[in-house]
């Protein structure tokens, strides 16, 4: 049998990380700001320093694009639903 539904945010997070080619700890960290974690939350998360956690969304916002986190919430989950 073969089930066909409207794929979740979580295979959505996924295909769009891919899309980009991020890492992933780099989609680990998407998953966070998406939902509006601070850096210090996401280094306490994580295991690793603040310094580490700032890299990972620079280096996510230069091959997305976007220089924010609004606009990298926009382009990732908003853009594919209101183009």
């Amino acid at each position: 049998m073969i089930v066909i539904e409207p794929a979740g945010s979580k295979e959505m997070a996924w295909l769009h990380t891919a899309a980009y080619g991020l890492s992933p700890r780099e989609g680990e960290v998407v998953e966070f700001v998406v939902r509006g974690t601070s850096n210090r939350q996401i280094s306490r998360a994580l295991y690793v320093t603040e310094d580490t956690v700032q890299k990972h969304p620079q280096n996510v916002f230069e091959k997305v694009g976007v220089r924010s986190r609004r606009a990298l919430v926009k382009r990732l989950y908003l853009d594919t639903i209101f183009p």
